[in-house]
């Protein structure tokens, strides 16, 4: 990991975040009938791959996110604004706290569940601050997206029968063959004003790195 400080590291996270929903709106964009044109310019299941790949960049972007800035926390970097965490271990530097949050028998540490990365916060920093409060607050939401992610990333029937509930449970159905960029691209119920699914989980993964490294 190259050392970068924590307004960079808020930076790019927004700006991956950022450029991830462009090419959402792009894709949806592409995908509409415009006049003159005797086809779209991408078809539907073109549109919701180009989706799936939109929220799955944006995810691992936020896995980096909350990565480097643990790791600057924990060698004693300060937010933009606000105080620095009191930390509970001090390492001599970056590559030493990289080593050192890697769980003992595990090649490296694992970001995209909010419970390990709450707890190991706790063992770092007082009170887990400022992760722990802000990860627990959204950790439905954050494995709903994790689930999502799974689903985009791995073929397996365990991580598609996830989806399938997860779908079911926002929509009190489950379409016939729903796949992860169809899903995406649907208005969540009763949002007002509509927004769609996507931009529901970027919406909130933006606010938690908001608070997490405040400007």
């Amino acid at each position: 990991m190259a050392r970068r400080g924590l307004k960079t590291v808020r930076k790019g996270f927004l700006q991956s975040l950022n450029d991830s929903r462009q090419l959402a709106i792009d894709a949806y964009n592409w995908s509409l009938l415009t006049p003159g044109a005797r086809s779209p310019l991408i078809s539907r299941k073109r549109r919701d791959s180009l989706t799936e790949l939109a929220f799955f960049r944006a995810f691992l972007a936020w896995e980096a996110f909350l990565e480097e800035s643990f790791i600057l926390y924990l060698i004693g970097q300060l937010p933009p604004r606000g105080h620095a965490p009191q930390r509970y271990a001090f390492p001599p530097n970056q590559q030493a706290a990289i080593d050192w949050v890697i769980p003992e028998g595990r090649p490296f540490a694992e970001w995209t569940d909010t419970g390990r990365v709450s707890s190991r916060a706790e063992r770092f920093f007082k009170a887990g601050r400022p992760f722990a409060r802000v990860l627990r607050n959204n950790q439905h939401t954050l494995e709903d997206a994790r689930t999502l992610r799974n689903a985009i990333a791995h073929a397996s029937s365990n991580a598609h029968q996830k989806f399938d509930q997860l779908v079911r449970m926002k929509l009190g159905v489950l379409p016939a063959n729903p796949t992860v960029g169809g899903f995406l691209g649907m208005t969540v119920p009763g949002s007002t004003p509509p927004s769609s699914f996507l931009e529901f989980y970027f919406s909130k993964i933006e606010f938690a790195a908001k608070q997490i490294v405040p400007a």
